[in-house]
């Protein structure tokens, strides 16, 4: 089950700091990434998945989280401090938008 998450991005090359891993060297032609150079920013960014059908964009995963159980594409959403005070500022976001429109 895909899910919106939080990431860090490369500040040398832009992509997320998972592709730096050797796991996904294989998967990329970006030099940093192959050679697992990663300079992560400090603030997490929303990537934002999206269902289908409908193309509605899924609620946000919590930090901590295992994707993709049980598949080879298995893989644990960042929880750093960053990524938690980030979550629950978004997750209260949203209940206070639910609560507007509800």
């Amino acid at each position: 089950m895909c899910m919106t998450v939080l990431v860090h991005l490369c500040r040398a090359c832009g992509h997320q700091q998972a592709w730096h891993s050797p796991r996904c060297a294989g998967y990329t032609s970006c030099h940093c990434c192959r050679t697992d150079q990663c300079e992560p920013t400090t603030e997490p960014v929303v990537l934002p998945t999206f269902s289908f059908p409908g193309w509605h964009v899924e609620p946000l995963v919590a930090p901590g989280t295992v994707r993709n159980a049980g598949t080879m594409h298995a893989s644990q959403t960042c929880a750093c401090a960053a990524c938690l005070t980030a979550y629950e500022r978004l997750a209260a976001q949203t209940r206070q938008g639910d609560a507007l429109a509800g």
